[in-house]
């Protein structure tokens, strides 16, 4: 079922739960009324012939003829009065057959007064006590009136809420349709954008409403797909492109090698070079084995060492400068908790050995002394570590790229390496819980910025 008529149905069913409950009280109201009205005339003409005959004891046949001339008289109307041994004493309208059983007068007898309904009639009882006995007062009549007003009422209520739900149905198709022509836009919109016109974006209204807010958020959903659309050709295209190369010269090498029959010094020599290249496609696989099996899914399974960060964080120094003799680490102590304990955490050792080394060796390689400062401090919640460099800062058009996988700035095309280290360094910190963050400004250091939770 579509939106347009869930709403119409909730939309048509609410106003017809509120017309029918104004309409059952309306006709309630007037039933009650009209129904109370006519028991109280009922009523006095009760009361008035006990007066008359009981009390006043008027000649019974008086009452007959008085009862006949007046003008007022009841529809149907008939008086029927018992006395203390339910006996009928007194009774006008004979042709009238009204029979009011013994439980019934006992009734009267003990509430004084009873109103009710019998046989399409309506009838009040009433007691009365003298010096000779109890007797029974019973007026009945017809309310041909009041019936035919609240049946004529019952049916205009009816018709009048069947139009109403009519009319609220129809509005209600067209209010639905209306307020979702938005929604319909956005659908067109979209259908048109992919795969034919990624460029395109919903028009955003200047009201502050629920569909520009959606609209708004639609678009940055789409600047992210846009993004990550780009990202992955890259990747291909980076990818292609370091696999190509070593796989290019091991196949030229070899073809050149099977030319001519060659010395068994030549022949070792293109060996070695081919085993140069299949050591940096050895390479180039285990690192992207390892960006693979960094999965944030992982997490629950994989961060299950307790880690002193400031202990790793001096065998980091002592790996990165056995790499290389021009590197140089220096490691400072910040602010660190009284107990050696607050600088524990649950994680992986090996990941985020890799990660620290990996930021410390590129702080190294792209220094132009080689060197590379590591601090460490700590916060009532996180750990901290930066590390930082100086030499030529990263541009600025390329600082939002640098954690994407292969991506490499013109900066760094002539140094060795595949662009995969700082994306597994961002998805390894993520997977602790952590965050990092990188500021390179001409005139001052290269610093990146690791913050990881307790």
């Amino acid at each position: 079922m579509t939106i347009r008529k869930r709403l119409t149905i909730r939309f048509t069913g609410l106003v017809s739960s509120i017309m029918l409950l104004a309409f059952v009280s309306i006709y309630a109201f007037c039933w009650y009324f009209v129904s109370s009205d006519f028991y109280r005339r009922l009523d006095r003409k009760a009361t008035t012939a006990g007066d008359m005959l009981i009390r006043h004891r008027l000649d019974a046949q008086l009452i007959r003829q008085l009862s006949r001339i007046r003008k007022d008289q009841l529809p149907e109307q008939k008086i029927t009065i018992f006395d203390n041994r339910d006996s009928v004493i007194f009774i006008t309208n004979e042709a009238l057959s009204l029979q009011i059983d013994k439980a019934t007068l006992a009734t009267i007898r003990q509430s004084k007064k009873k109103d009710f309904q019998q046989n399409g009639y309506y009838v009040s009882g009433l007691r009365f006590m003298t010096a000779s006995g109890q007797y029974i007062v019973i007026a009945s009549a017809k309310n041909t009136y009041g019936d035919e007003f609240l049946r004529r009422l019952i049916w205009s209520l009816s018709s009048l809420f069947l139009l109403i739900v009519g009319i609220t149905a129809i509005s209600g198709w067209f209010f639905a349709g209306d307020a979702l022509q938005p929604m319909q836009q956005i659908d067109n919109t979209l259908s048109a954008i992919f795969p034919n016109n990624r460029d395109e974006r919903l028009a955003v209204a200047k009201d502050d409403d629920e569909i520009s807010r959606l609209s708004a958020t639609i678009n940055r959903l789409l600047d992210r797909a846009v993004e990550s659309f780009r990202l992955q050709r890259m990747f291909v295209a980076n990818v292609s492109h370091e696999l190509k190369n070593p796989l290019t010269q091991i196949s030229s090498q070899l073809e050149v090698s099977l030319l001519n029959r060659r010395e068994p010094e030549a022949y070792r020599q293109t060996i070695r070079s081919v085993l140069d290249d299949v050591r940096e496609l050895a390479g180039l696989t285990h690192e992207l084995l390892q960006l693979s099996q960094v999965n944030q899914d992982d997490a629950a399974g994989m961060l299950t060492d307790i880690i002193r960060l400031d202990e790793l964080v001096w065998d980091i120094r002592d790996e990165v400068t056995a790499l290389n003799p021009r590197y140089q680490v220096s490691v400072s102590m910040g602010t660190l908790p009284d107990d050696p304990d607050q600088l524990t955490l649950h994680g992986n050792r090996t990941l985020l050995a890799t990660a620290l080394k990996n930021i410390t060796e590129n702080a190294c390689k792209f220094a132009n002394d080689g060197r590379a400062q590591v601090h460490v401090s700590s916060s009532p919640k996180a750990l901290h570590v930066s590390v930082q460099n100086t030499g030529h800062p990263i541009p600025a058009d390329d600082l939002p790229y640098i954690f994407e996988p292969f991506y490499r700035s013109q900066q760094t095309a002539d140094i060795r390496g595949y662009g995969v280290g700082l994306s597994l360094v961002s998805r390894i910190i993520r997977l602790h819980g952590g965050q990092i963050m990188v500021c390179s400004e001409g005139g001052q250091p290269t610093v990146f910025s690791i913050e990881i939770p307790y």
